[in-house]
């Protein structure tokens, strides 16, 4: 049931079993599988809007999500922080306030990160888990998001397109799966028969998060808010939530700044820092001239049975595949991951985590509830252009042996023109040592016994993959350890 969060009055306390802070892919997903479990759960959203009405939360932006964006995006995207690039106008873009959170514009575009992410690369650290102890999460991930399977590979690929699997040097043409536009939107799409709102935990909108309060290793409450709407807001109420175990689900912006608000986890000067995207190039950054592939081959890139018509399962599921250098090519050359479109275009990578690209609290306070704002600075490294480098040239060796050819933009352009196109992620990164990031294997935050963090901020590496069907399977994981967790009556 959804409850508006100004209904709730001054000073209450509401306690749960667990309670999920965001309710984007990865707050909603881990409330869903709690509940499924049994779990008592709360799941708090600061919009006050459904995931039907993202334009009337645009305005909100400017008060609730503004700060300074600089590096990169003073030139590139000033106003990342509130709303989208000029060139996507017509509505909210890289971070949506409302109940759904980026649900509510994500493309639907799956595919499981592949093992070389998980692994440790010069310039990459590796995770603490692997593909292998992803991949039953993955299938779990596949079902809830009605995909047309779990299968992503090439051979049952072209089966079912009747098409053949290009053969480009050095490169692996892996398959996307596209989720059904009735499965995207996470606030309003069924879970087992009915929307999350109908099923058995309560969801609060309109409940902003003030404090997380912690003493001597433990969370003992959150501090919340709700604000009028007055223009603009002004805070209305606040009221305290108790729960045995809390998870930050917010997105990888601000998972970061409500952890240095409230000086949690930041032991080592690790919260905020790594910010990292998949850099998009809006312009041509990519053009392939000359035939290169078979008319098959073509079809199997692009989704097409022999009738040269798209396929689409009976869930709306339709398929596409792109170019990516296979595991050898990206450790003989040293390289991030990659994508090609096999027509040109778009060009996709993997940045290489960088310390200095961070998020902090900026100086100025927001209109709202007057606590510190964001202040995000997103910038490369060299090895972002040594991977630019590298795999273009590869690609362009490939098709020239095949018989076309390839140009590509200058690596000074691509920095003049990119955007992070919705992927954030990085800033409270996983790992097994306290020392190198924020929260441990299972999510948890290294310094607190109850505090989890979910989403992709959780990212060592970004892959290529986009991030959501990896969000949605981690959040699998983190919901079937909290309930063993809960129910064998341990922490951690």
């Amino acid at each position: 049931m959804i409850f508006d969060g100004s209904k709730i009055p001054n000073g209450k306390v509401i306690s749960a079993q667990v309670c999920i802070v965001g309710s984007g892919p990865a707050g909603i997903t881990a409330a869903y599988e709690l509940q499924q479990a049994g779990i008592d759960v709360i799941l708090i959203e600061g919009s006050r809007w459904n995931g039907t009405q993202r334009n009337e939360s645009w305005q909100e932006k400017p008060y609730f999500y503004n700060g300074e964006a600089t590096g990169l995006f003073t030139h590139n995207e000033p106003e990342f922080l509130i709303r989208p690039t000029q060139q996507y106008s017509q509505g909210p873009w890289e971070r949506e306030r409302v109940y759904g959170g980026t649900s509510t514009h994500w493309g639907g575009q799956c595919r499981p990160l592949d093992p070389i992410v998980f692994t440790k690369r010069p310039g990459f650290p590796g995770w603490p888990i692997n593909r292998q102890d992803l991949d039953p999460y993955y299938s779990r991930a596949a079902e809830l998001c009605q995909l047309h399977t779990d299968n992503f590979t090439s051979q049952y690929w072209a089966q079912v397109l009747q098409a053949d699997v290009p053969a480009l040097a050095g490169f692996n043409p892996e398959m996307y799966q596209f989720i059904g536009p009735d499965y995207t939107n996470f606030a309003t799409r069924n879970f087992n028969g009915m929307p999350l709102s109908q099923a058995n935990l309560d969801i609060i909108l309109n409940a902003n998060l003030l404090e997380i309060d912690h003493q001597q290793g433990s969370v003992n409450g959150l501090r919340i808010a709700s604000a009028d709407s007055g223009s603009p807001p002004q805070k209305l109420t606040e009221f305290t939530i108790k729960a045995e175990r809390y998870v930050l689900a917010c997105g990888a912006v601000a998972n970061a700044r409500q952890l240095l608000l409230s000086n949690v986890g930041n032991e080592h000067d690790l919260v905020g820092r790594y910010f990292m995207c998949h850099p998009d190039v809006l312009a041509q950054a990519v053009t392939i001239t000359g035939n290169y592939l078979s008319s098959s081959e073509m079809r199997y890139m692009a989704g097409q049975l022999p009738n040269g018509q798209p396929w689409r399962d009976a869930n709306g599921v339709y398929v596409q595949a792109r170019f990516t250098p296979n595991a050898d090519a990206a450790v003989s050359h040293n390289t991030g991951r990659c994508w090609f479109h096999y027509d040109g275009g778009h060009y996709y990578f993997e940045m290489t985590p960088n310390p200095n690209s961070r998020i902090t609290l900026s100086d100025t306070k927001d209109p709202v509830f007057g606590q510190p704002q964001t202040r995000i600075d997103w910038q490369f490294s060299e090895g972002d252009e040594h991977t630019y480098q590298q795999t273009t040239q590869l690609f362009k060796s490939a098709v020239n042996q095949l018989g076309g050819d390839v140009s590509f933009i200058a690596w000074d352009s691509i920095k003049n023109q990119v955007v992070v196109n919705g992927h954030h992620i990085g800033t409270t990164r996983m790992s097994n040592d306290p020392e190198q990031g924020v929260v441990d294997a299972n999510l948890k935050v290294h310094s607190l016994d109850n505090l989890y963090v979910a989403g992709s901020s959780v990212f060592p590496s970004t892959g290529v993959s986009n991030p959501t069907f990896t969000i949605i399977t981690l959040s699998i994981r983190l919901a079937e350890h909290i309930t063993q967790a809960i129910q064998g009556g341990n922490y951690g």
